[in-house]
């Protein structure tokens, strides 16, 4: 189960790539939120013009609420920090 402090990645639904990376900085029992930190500039056309750039980082770098049973949303576990105790 995805918890507070987990570093998660979105990935795309059919491509075995990552589209995103975030911390899980909300959670509870129906619902988790992301700070999305990273993403993946080559599939987000980064370097085609720099407003595109400018809006990638407002736009892919929010936070963003997830329902525990949205299964499309993609979103897998990278470290485990919950269990240790700092999440």
């Amino acid at each position: 189960m995805i918890e507070l402090g987990d570093l998660v990645a979105q990935y795309h639904p059919s491509e075995n790539i990552i589209l995103k990376k975030g911390i899980v900085i909300s959670s509870n029992s129906s619902r988790y939120e992301v700070q999305w930190i990273s993403y993946n500039k080559k599939w987000w056309m980064e370097d085609s013009c720099e407003d595109i750039s400018y809006l990638n980082r407002r736009y892919l770098l929010t936070k963003m609420s997830y329902h525990r049973n949205n299964i499309q949303a993609n979103i897998v576990i990278l470290n485990k920090v919950g269990k240790n105790g700092l999440g």
